[in-house]
């Protein structure tokens, strides 16, 4: 488990600034159409975009990689084919790289520890499915 930091300045004030740049860690490099490219480290990324990539949102994994790379990387990285298949496991690797398991936020601390008290029971009620209505999000393929 990761050590905390806490920064505190003489007024009780929380440093996050502080806290942000101790928690640098190393970037993702990986090589593209005959390319050499660098994604930031997960965690410097903004926490919501990623949480919608790992729900499968194409914008946001697509946002999270033009933040991950910074403007001109970005640009350059648009004028190269992006084949969704190669894409999907670039953004697993990256998850990888950053420690993410699947369905936990990169927020987040890691497993959580035991609550206070049990969760209340599951309820007995079952949904039907809704005929052909889709959620209208974008999933993203499972490679095998």
């Amino acid at each position: 488990m990761a050590e905390e930091t806490t920064v505190v300045l003489e007024d009780d004030e929380f440093d996050l600034d502080a806290v942000a740049a101790e928690a640098a860690k190393a970037p993702l490099r990986f090589k593209w159409q005959g390319q050499s490219w660098t994604l930031k480290h997960m965690s410097q990324i903004d926490w919501r975009i990623i949480e919608l990539a790992q729900e499968g949102n194409l914008d946001a994994i697509q946002k999270a990689f033009k933040y991950g790379m910074g403007t001109e990387q970005a640009a350059r990285f648009e004028e190269v084919e992006q084949d969704a298949e190669p894409m999907v496991k670039l953004f697993q690797r990256w998850t990888e790289h950053a420690g993410v398991t699947e369905g936990e936020s990169s927020a987040s601390a890691g497993s959580s520890g035991a609550t206070e008290k049990p969760s209340r029971p599951a309820s007995a009620r079952t949904t039907r499915a809704s005929g052909s209505r889709s959620s209208g999000k974008a999933r993203s393929p499972r490679a095998s």
